[in-house]
């Protein structure tokens, strides 16, 4: 507590302070350890006297003074972090201007060859503020001032008598004028802000202002003017304004003030100019706006007085008034590759005091999207409108309210039907107090050397995170491709842009869906410089919000579908419709639910779109619902394949899926994996574990499913042979591979014979085999017979072939018949069927084996035994006489035959025979027909109409007389235990043959080539005891 009495008792001590003013006789350096310099009187730098001001010094003015360069030298150079400040002492409030700021006389800036400071008056990095003027530059001085921040005075630069500035990268704010230039030409002002002020820039009448160089400046919210050329009597020329951004001003750029005769030679370019009541007001001769944006004004450009001006590759568009006025006779300008977009209405020429505007040029320009008239003409004559692209409303878009006739041929209007033109045109034929339009002939595509027009109807939809953009396409013929621009600070420039080529959709992730996206068009010409203005890519066409009714969905089974996924953002109107005969729950809701009827289910699918009103346009979206069943799959049956042909996936079933494909456990390939029907070939691992599974995958919006079938690899060989008719080879014979295993024979293969009657197996599995070769029985060798191999007719006395390795040497000749029956007038016929499953083998009998047979059958059909072969015989069948095929329907027929007696044979590999009954051809019976031949299992049974069943318990033998081998056929089936005895004419049991049901059944004949020719006595004893005798001769 002491200390703080003793502290609070010490005197303060003064703030160091530096006192000046009045006429500098020497150079002098203000540094920052002096601050503040109050400037009591006038401070003088007079010339031959350099005055220094370092980083950070503090320069307080007291009322009415002021710093004077005199014809010497000021470097006020200071620095980002030490401003220099030149400021009012004393002042009693925030606004009130004292002191009269820096006036620079006669002494200037050097700059080297390169135009970088090089010496003389400098300001840099310093603050002026609370003055009458800012700066002031008179008798030719030259001053280059960099980040120098000018606030809150009357003027901030005020410049005159030849005098020049260099004024960057500044700030001009909150005063009276911000820039006042009267003879005073050769200024640059670049990169700086002037704002808040009542007239940014202002050049006043009467007034010789040329070459001055106003660029990249923010000339923005000034409660008059941005920037004002008055009258200039042609002596303010020559002046660049170019890259401005000139925003929310009452007027943004004033060029002139209607004079006459008043040519400016100036030239506005590649300025922003937006949300200002007047974009740009040019009243002045001979000037050229070149390549400006001019947006979101009231009214874009306003000619008044001016005339001889071009008006070119100017983008105008959003303005709530017209784009372009031409007025109070503004004459003979040059409007060219201008866009016109989007605005309150196009372009207006008019009269003000009936000064009418006259011989205006139009040439080359987009006009599009417009609310109301693309062209309103209330003067003339014009010089003429052609090679302008013109959209918009289907009536009164292009509108001639004065007495001359206009010429405005070779327009492209969007259409090429003459009724359309005709309604949008307003001329004499409504009103005949106007003069014509005359339109024709016109174009039939934009002219390429327009400015290629941008794109319509671009919409934004709301999709989950995603933000899905649409367009329509472009019609222009050189048109190159499209650019979408997101992501603004100002609402009038973009950060980001994407070049998506000739893609009218994209998507957009990442930004909200309530920032401003445009999309713009480009031609061929474009090359990234420049552009827009050149007219080689468009204006922004800005997204408007559109519905989405949701990605396209498969609803599985019956039930409803609901719309909880669709969006709709700024919507005046909302209805769901639908292409099928569904309800909705309620069709005026986003989120409802829609059931579908039984059309749409039958259809299997449905179409769903939901409109939305936005402004005075309906905008749509669809999304097809999908009604699937739920997915199902059989990928085929366990089976046994071989090495050489593979697997065919034949058995294959899938349904309701969108997408399906094959694996393979092992390493084999399937020829297309993505087919149902596909072939798959085994892989060296798959060969040598014999084993292999392969799944079929099924995949749908209903889910996925799979099933798999297990394929067991044996080995499989070729095998090849020749078939031989006498010395001719068997042309065509059908050649059948005929499997043998415990279960019976079967066949698996059928090949033809070729022209030298050679075959080939390609792929027969390991097993044994009978070859069965049947001779065409329309071609050379169709009186031969079918025959075994090696040479036999029936399979029981058939080679059975052991096939472990490839064989090549398979030789079959082909059996003469018995003899050749005389002719005659005899027939027996009938037919050949399967009781029951025909078997696996089926599909070989179903073949076309010979080219003359047709391919099908009569369909009603149960089973006919088809390719069967039937043998007529003799009734001992010792001999057979001739042979039949069966047809598609399983039918046969032996024709021309003498009368007799004869039995029938149906000869199958594996099968036995019951004994046929006798079948008697006789004058009075010459014609047998409904001969029915039954597989029943591994047994053919032959019944005859009108012919005695054959029960009686006897035995046949054949073939009988014999020399090789003998069967037994009882006619019906036999059971064990049995016994079979041949006896000698001497009483001398030569073979006895017990319970061998092989023998009983005729599957199984007994060798009797080792006996000798004689007679010999069959004894069969039964399982009841019965006892048959049969007599058998074996001739050789």
């Amino acid at each position: 507590m002491l200390l703080i009495s003793i502290l609070m008792v010490l005197p303060q001590m003064a703030k160091s302070q530096e006192y000046v003013g009045g006429i500098l006789s020497a150079d002098a350096v203000f540094t920052q350890a002096q601050n503040p310099y109050i400037v009591t009187e006038p401070l003088i730098v007079p010339a031959g006297i350099t005055l220094t001001i370092e980083p950070g010094v503090v320069l307080n003015f007291m009322v009415r003074t002021s710093l004077r360069v005199e014809g010497g030298t000021l470097i006020a150079d200071g620095d980002e972090t030490n401003r220099i400040v030149f400021t009012a002492h004393g002042a009693s409030g925030g606004n009130e201007k004292i002191w009269d700021g820096i006036a620079i006389f006669i002494s200037r800036t050097q700059f080297d060859a390169e135009g970088n400071y090089a010496g003389g008056n400098l300001i840099r990095s310093a603050d002026i503020q609370l003055t009458t003027t800012g700066i002031f530059l008179s008798d030719t001085a030259l001053l280059l001032s960099e980040d120098t921040r000018i606030v809150n005075c009357d003027y901030g630069a005020f410049l005159q008598s030849e005098s020049s500035l260099i004024l960057k990268n500044s700030l001009i704010d909150r005063c009276s004028y911000g820039m006042y230039i009267k003879n005073s030409g050769n200024n640059e002002v670049s990169s700086c802000n002037i704002t808040n002020c009542d007239i940014g820039i202002f050049f006043p009448s009467n007034n010789t202002s040329r070459f001055n160089r106003i660029i990249n400046n923010n000339i923005s919210n000034n409660r008059n003017i941005a920037l004002f050329l008055s009258l200039g009597q042609s002596q303010i020329q020559y002046n660049l304004i170019q890259g401005n951004t000139v925003a929310y001003n009452n007027i943004g750029l004033h060029i002139g003030n209607g004079g006459i005769d008043d040519a400016g030679f100036n030239t506005i370019s590649a300025n922003l100019i937006h949300n200002n009541d007047i974009g740009i007001k040019l009243s002045q001769d001979n000037d050229t706006l070149r390549g400006n944006h001019i947006r979101n004004n009231q009214t874009g450009i306003l000619l008044s007085r001016a005339s001889f001006c071009v008006v070119e590759q100017n983008f105008i568009s959003g303005n709530s008034n017209w784009g372009i006025i031409l007025t109070d006779a503004s004459n003979s300008n040059v409007l060219s590759h201008n866009n016109v977009l989007n605005n309150f209405a196009g372009i207006k020429v008019t009269e003000k005091d009936l000064k009418y505007s006259t011989h205006n040029k139009f040439e080359y320009n987009s006009l599009s999207g417009n609310q109301n008239e693309a062209f309103l003409f209330e003067a003339g004559p014009q010089s003429g409108i052609h090679f302008n692209s013109i959209r918009g409303r289907e009536n009164l878009l292009f509108v001639n309210r004065f007495e001359t006739d206009l010429l405005a041929t070779d327009n492209y209007w969007f259409t090429n039907d003459t009724l359309l033109i005709d309604e949008m045109i307003f001329d004499v034929h409504d009103d005949n107090s106007f003069g014509e339009v005359i339109y024709k002939p016109f174009l039939v595509s934009p002219d390429p050397s327009s400015p290629i027009s941008a794109p319509e109807l671009v919409i934004k939809r709301l999709a989950g995170d995603l933000i899905l953009l649409s367009w329509l396409p472009n019609e222009e013929i050189d048109l190159a491709g499209y650019k979408v621009y997101y992501n603004t600070d100002d609402g009038a420039s973009f950060n980001q842009v994407v070049d998506v080529g000739l893609d009218t959709e994209f998507i957009l992730e990442g930004i909200n869906f309530g920032n401003l996206i445009g999309v713009t068009a480009y031609d061929n010409d474009a090359d990234g410089v420049s552009d827009q203005p050149e007219g080689h890519e468009s204006d922004y066409s800005y997204a408007i919000p559109g519905p989405w009714a949701g990605y396209d969905v498969v609803v599985c089974g019956d039930v409803f579908y609901s719309t909880a996924n669709a969006t709709a953002i700024e919507y005046s109107s909302l209805l769901w419709t639908t292409q099928g005969d569904g309800t909705f729950d309620d069709s005026g809701a986003l989120n409802t639910i829609y059931r579908p009827g039984s059309g749409d289910k039958i259809a299997g699918s449905v179409l769903l779109t939901l409109t939305t009103g936005y402004e005075n346009l309906l905008l749509s979206d669809s999304v097809e619902v999908s009604l699937d069943g739920v997915p199902a799959v059989f990928a085929g049956n366990d089976t046994i394949i071989n090495q050489l042909t593979g697997y065919i996936t034949e058995l294959a079933t899938a349904i309701n899926y969108s997408n399906m494909y094959w694996e393979t456990s092992g390493d084999g390939f399937f020829t297309n994996d993505t087919l149902l029907l596909t072939h798959y070939m085994p892989g060296p691992g798959d060969i040598e574990s014999g084993m292999v599974t392969v799944t079929l995958f099924v995949e749908s919006g209903c889910g996925n499913v799979s099933d798999e079938i297990e394929l067991q690899i044996i080995p499989a060989y070729r095998l090849r042979g020749t078939v031989h008719s006498g010395g001719s080879p068997g042309i065509n014979a059908a050649v059948v591979a005929l499997a043998n295993d415990l279960s019976g024979s079967r066949a698996v293969d059928m090949v033809n014979a070729a022209s030298d009657g050679t075959f080939t197996f390609d792929a027969l599995l390991e097993s044994d085999y009978f070859i069965f070769a049947i001779p065409d029985p329309q071609g050379l060798s169709g009186k031969k017979l079918p025959t075994y191999y090696a040479g036999e007719t029936r399979w029981q006395t058939a080679y059975l072939m052991s096939l472990t390795s490839e064989v090549w040497d398979v030789d079959i000749h082909l059996k003469e018949a018995a003899k050749l029956l005389p002719g005659g007038n005899g027939s027996i016929g009938g037919s050949f069927h399967i009781l029951g499953d025909a078997g696996r083998e089926n599909d070989i009998y179903l073949r076309q084996w010979f080219e003359w047979q047709p391919i099908a059958g009569n369909p009603d059909l149960t089973n006919p035994a088809v390719n069967h072969v039937v043998l007529l015989m003799n009734p001992s069948l010792s001999h057979i006489f001739s042979w039949e095929l069966t047809d598609g329907d399983g039918n046969f027929s032996f024709t021309d035959l003498p009368f007799g007696n004869y039995r029938l044979w149906g000869e199958k590999a594996g099968h036995t025979n019951s004994l046929s009954p006798v079948i008697t051809l006789s004058p009075g019976n010459n014609t047998i027909d409904n001969v029915q031949l039954v597989q029943n299992q591994k047994q053919i049974e032959i019944s005859v109409p009108g012919a005695p069943d054959i029960d009686d318990g006897t035995f046949r033998v054949y073939p009988n007389p014999a020399s090789e081998m003998i069967w037994i056929n009882a006619g019906r089936i036999l059971e064990l235990p049995l016994k079979v005895t041949l006896i000698s004419a001497s009483g001398r049991i030569v073979s006895t043959f017990a319970n061998d049901q092989a023998i009983a059944d005729g599957m199984k004949g007994i060798d009797i080539s080792d006996l000798a020719v004689g007679i010999y006595l069959l004894e069969v004893t039964l399982a009841d005891g019965q006892r048959f005798l049969k007599k058998v001769s074996v001739v050789r």
